[in-house]
């Protein structure tokens, strides 16, 4: 049995369209899922997304194994200063198990944003680690 890493974030019917699709994968497969999610406010609080994260596995399989990582943004100055691609690249690159591959949502974007805002995919995509699947949010 392997681990499916799960990029979780985003609008909430973004978020779990991708873990439904990973669940849904992790049944087929015998897998676990590794679910991170770099939360980037204070006003999400860990309680209501780990009941989100189960609530959404437990409607494919209540039997998926599931481990939950709720990265959260510091106080630290230092800590501060490193980007949501790195926090999640990091957090793949940092597993100490094999990873199956990657699940994340690709969103769509404007030309104007593609220039201005960075890219989270592109970041896991650059890692040449591990494979990755997209799920079209």
């Amino acid at each position: 049995m392997g681990t499916i890493f799960v990029a979780y974030g985003g609008l909430p019917e973004e978020r779990t369209a991708v873990l439904e699709f990973a669940a849904e994968r992790a049944a087929a497969s015998g897998d676990g899922l590794f679910v991170y999610h770099a939360r980037e406010v204070a006003d999400e609080p860990a309680g209501d997304l780990e009941a989100e994260v189960r609530t959404t596995v437990d409607r494919v399989d209540p039997d998926i194994p599931v481990e939950l990582d709720l990265n959260v943004e510091t106080d630290d100055a230092e800590a501060a200063d490193v980007s949501k691609q790195t926090r999640l690249t990091d957090a793949i690159l940092g597993q100490g198990r094999e990873l199956e591959y990657v699940v994340m949502g690709e969103v769509e974007h404007g030309r104007i944003e593609e220039l201005v805002l960075p890219s989270m995919t592109e970041a896991v995509l650059n890692t040449h680690r591990v494979p990755v699947l997209l799920v079209p949010v």
